[in-house]
């Protein structure tokens, strides 16, 4: 650890790269628009980067962790983004501002300074989080919407206003879910009366299919402004939708992305997204709930006419399964035979291939062991037909009729949308992490 005592003079710029933690003594300070007066602390992370404006002669006590670096400069690439975004706030209301770039570009902290600047502005701002992979308002899997009634120093002390599940990290292949929950969101957000609201994009912006991924989004939402950050790695990328976008009546801004930003490994980004699921399950109980009761989407194998215990024999006989394996729960759907299986590993070759035909017909086997379900995340409804909090699948009792989940929401669960994210409980560190994708 080194501690260090420096001083600013009004305007110069203080660049901490975490580890580290400050304490301002005197003066005032800006960090991505929030005004900073003593006694401010703060701690930067390992995997963050954080560059401090003094407003005016300041004094600062730092602490410098192992790896940490402290540096100051006359002028950086905030003080371009701080007069760009001041010129662009000066626009009419209601204005929509959608900013895009690939990972570790400077997304979340551009986000975060346009929203500062709007509330010290004294406009009603709300943040669109829609980076699924890498959430800050709400958790991962979902886009959710935050409103300001203050200013903030990270986005993560945003409060979630609503939420809407998408129920993967990865936006490819789902673009249609992410653009349909924007959307449904920004409706919310004119709703509760926000005259700006920043649409914070994911970093999938890699090819050519991520541009277009992100010029679907900018049709369907018709924002105002669109913030387009370059870095190194996605220079034809922003030159591409920059191009196409100046073929239409959009403002289009291309920005420089901080030349020092942090780069978090892959470890770190896990470990992000582990204390965000920790933060949203905390306090987290069993619940059991009666299926018959229940709408429960996007899981097939709860659709369909099940099997009844005789049509499971029948089944077991077809499979040709050994005496001591038993058919849970079977079902047809969307010419998929569905069938959960205990005591063993299914062999299908030709000769139940032929039988399935024979007795089935044309359908495709999907054969699933015990367990399957455990740690499939799900986005929680209300009886109002609301997102009202996240949980995970424990075990799916096909006998009783019974799906248990894990979740901190206590209100009435009249539904469930089922994501293909594993989730597990460590009952030694009270956290919930990743273990893996589930898709049927």
């Amino acid at each position: 650890m080194l501690q260090k005592t420096i001083t600013l003079e009004k305007d110069n710029v203080l660049k901490i790269t975490g580890p580290a933690s400050f304490v301002l003594e005197k003066g005032a300070v800006r960090i991505f628009g929030f005004r900073a007066e003593p006694p401010f602390k703060y701690v930067v992370p390992s995997y963050k980067s954080l560059p401090l404006i003094a407003s005016e002669k300041s004094c600062l006590n730092i602490v410098l962790g192992e790896g940490a670096s402290i540096s100051i400069v006359e002028k950086d690439t905030i003080n371009v983004w701080e007069d760009l975004v001041g010129k662009i706030l000066k626009l009419d209301k209601p204005l929509i501002i959608i900013t895009i770039g690939t990972v570790d570009s400077g997304k979340s902290s551009l986000t975060l300074l346009i929203a500062n600047t709007a509330v010290g502005m004294g406009y009603k701002t709300s943040i669109i989080d829609a980076d699924i992979g890498q959430a800050d308002i709400g958790p991962p899997t979902f886009i959710t919407l935050g409103v300001l009634d203050k200013q903030v120093v990270s986005l993560t002390e945003v409060k979630p206003a609503t939420y809407s599940f998408v129920g993967t990290t990865t936006p490819y292949r789902v673009m249609d879910k992410v653009i349909a929950a924007i959307l449904k969101l920004l409706a919310k957000a004119f709703n509760l009366g926000s005259q700006v609201i920043i649409i914070n994009t994911d970093g999938w912006f890699k090819g050519r299919k991520a541009v277009e991924a992100k010029l679907q989004t900018i049709f369907h939402v018709k924002p105002h402004v669109v913030f387009i950050i370059k870095k190194e790695n996605c220079i034809n990328e922003v030159d591409m939708l920059f191009n196409y976008l100046n073929k239409f009546n959009v403002n289009a801004i291309v920005v420089e992305s901080p030349k020092d930003i942090k780069e978090r490994s892959i470890s770190e980004r896990r470990s992000i997204r582990e204390y965000l699921y920790s933060k949203y399950f905390y306090g987290a109980k069993i619940v059991d709930l009666d299926m018959e009761n229940l709408v429960i989407m996007n899981l097939d194998v709860l659709k369909g006419k099940f099997f009844s215990h005789e049509e499971k024999g029948v089944l077991k006989e077809v499979l040709s399964l050994k005496p001591d394996m038993e058919i849970l729960h079977a079902t047809i759907v969307n010419n998929n035979l569905i069938a959960v299986v205990k005591g063993g590993t299914v062999i299908v070759d030709s000769n139940v291939l032929r039988n399935i035909r024979e007795t089935y017909g044309q359908v495709r086997l999907k054969v699933l062991s015990e367990n399957w379900e455990k740690g499939l995340v799900v986005s929680i409804l209300n009886e109002n037909l609301e997102e009202a909090g996240i949980g995970y699948i424990e075990k799916i009792d096909f006998e009783k009729g019974v799906i248990r989940i894990r979740t901190n929401y206590e209100g009435r669960i009249c539904g469930l949308i089922v994501g293909n994210i594993r989730l597990m409980y460590d009952e030694k560190t009270h956290t919930v992490r990743e273990w893996g994708k589930w898709s049927l």
